[in-house]
This record gives C-alpha cells, structure tokens and sequence, in this order.
C-alpha cells in the first residue's frame, strides 16, 4: 500500500510541477494499492501540480448512445423515449476510459463538459476555460477542450496507461490537413429548453479510424502508431509511479509531432 504522499513524489519526479495543467489517462490496476484507492490517486495529482495546476481527464459518458445512433443506426422508439438527457452534474463515467475519471469527477470544484459522449472532467483553475464550450460535431478537434488543452500548454500524463491512450492525438487527426479523413454521424439526447429530452444529430471525425488503414479490427490506430514513435525519439518523460511505468508528454510538442507525422504520411502530393 503506498501513500499519497508517495505517489505525488513519484509524479514529481517524472515532471509534474505546480501550476502544471495535465491530462490524466491511468490504469488504477496498474499502479498498485494506494492509500484512500481512487479518491487518493486524484488527490494525490492535484497534490503534484498544486499550487495553481488544473488536472483534465476523458470522462465521456456510462450512457452515451454513440453505437445505437451511430451512422443512422435508428434505436427501439421505447427505449429512445426513456433514454436520459445527458446532465454534466450527474452523469457516470465511462469505464473504458479508467476509473480513475469517475474519482476526478467526484471532487470539490470538478467541471463536466456538456458533449456527452466526448465529454471532459476538469478539476483546479482552468477548469471552466477548459470546459466550456464543448459543442455536438466538435468532440475532440477545433472548438473542443483538446484544443484549448493544448494551447494553454497541457502535459499528458499516462499512468500507467497504454500509448493508445494519448487522447490528444485525436485533435492532431482533426487539424492535419491530409484527404480522406473519415467520418461519422450519431445522436445524443440533450435537455431541451423546456426541460424535455432533445435528441440532437451531429457529424464528427471518427476516432475510431481516421483513415481508412486506421481502422482495421485488431492494428493500431494512428493515437498508436504516433504515439510510438514519438517515444522513440525520447522526447518524452518515463518512470515509474507506484508500481506502474508512466509516460509524460508536452501536449503542444506531441500534438506538432503527430500532425507532421500524419501530414508526411498521408498528404496531398499536389500542391
């Protein structure tokens, strides 16, 4: 069982430092027994980036009905019906995103974005700038926390995570200018003015596969392949926290890295 106090010198000693803005991806599994379990290794983040620093995680939505709308695909009307709004105050945390989410959100001052499916948990004094506006069909690229993340110049932090974690990858496939990028439809039920459930339709990149070699069952994704090599040119941050090997990342530097790498890649040879 290792303390908080422990672990926030071990994010230390990767290089957190206060008044750092950093997003989190963990691996609760991964780290090992921590005092006070998930609730602890939150505290102990903000603890690493105090005082002045804002931690950012990918919360999404337990709820979201992305697969059931996804690309027209229509839902039983019964259940359409009594499916919820989605309420930033209240909603869960998708479990395929960590745990470790659900703690952040549950924090004094934590602030939930309002894109269900894509939505944000920001916890310290960027939260609300983070945010806020989280609009349908800017997810994870322009207009979206991603974005503002990356120019307020977040840290990723993976916890134990795996690389095809790196959730700010997916703004570099949003902005990197390459042909072919795919797309996807979906709905979302969203509280309408007079309180009433809305179902609203919205377009957006696919993260699942952003080209079409990106979204073969069983490869990697492009989050993947760049992350990789980006940490082959150790140009990263890597240690240990806990018992987990973690990996530190400047998000503007990485994001660059990413939207060369997908421009040299797949680019228009015309010019």
């Amino acid at each position: 069982m290792r303390g908080k106090a422990t672990i926030t010198a071990d994010l230390r000693r990767l290089g957190l430092r206060p008044g750092d803005l950093v997003m989190v991806h963990a691996s609760l599994k991964a780290l090992g027994p921590v005092e006070g379990g998930g609730a602890g290794v939150a505290q102990a983040l903000l603890d690493a980036v105090a005082p002045g620093g804002t931690v950012m995680g990918y919360a999404s939505w337990d709820r979201s009905p992305y697969e059931e709308t996804l690309n027209g695909a229509r839902m039983d009307e019964a259940l359409r019906r009594a499916w919820p709004a989605f309420d930033p105050r209240t909603a869960g945390t998708y479990r395929g995103f960590g745990l470790l989410n659900r703690f952040l959100a549950e924090l004094p001052g934590a602030r939930r974005s309002a894109h269900p499916d894509a939505s944000m948990v920001a916890v310290g004094p960027l939260a609300g700038t983070l945010v806020e506006p989280h609009r349908l069909g800017q997810a994870l690229g322009e207009g979206s926390p991603l974005e503002r993340f990356v120019r307020l110049g977040g840290k990723t932090l993976l916890l134990g995570a795996p690389l095809d974690a790196v959730t700010v990858l997916h703004y570099a496939e949003a902005v990197a200018d390459i042909p072919g990028k795919r797309r996807i439809s979906y709905e979302m039920p969203v509280p309408g003015p007079d309180g009433r459930t809305v179902w609203q339709a919205a377009t957006d990149f696919d993260s699942n596969g952003i080209l079409d070699c990106f979204a073969v069952e069983g490869q990697p994704d492009a989050v993947e392949t760049i992350a990789r090599a980006y940490v082959e040119t150790g140009w990263h941050r890597e240690g240990m926290v806990g018992a987990a090997r973690c990996h530190l990342f400047d998000a503007q530097d990485i994001v660059a890295f990413g939207v060369d790498w997908l421009e040299r890649q797949f680019g228009s040879v015309n010019p």
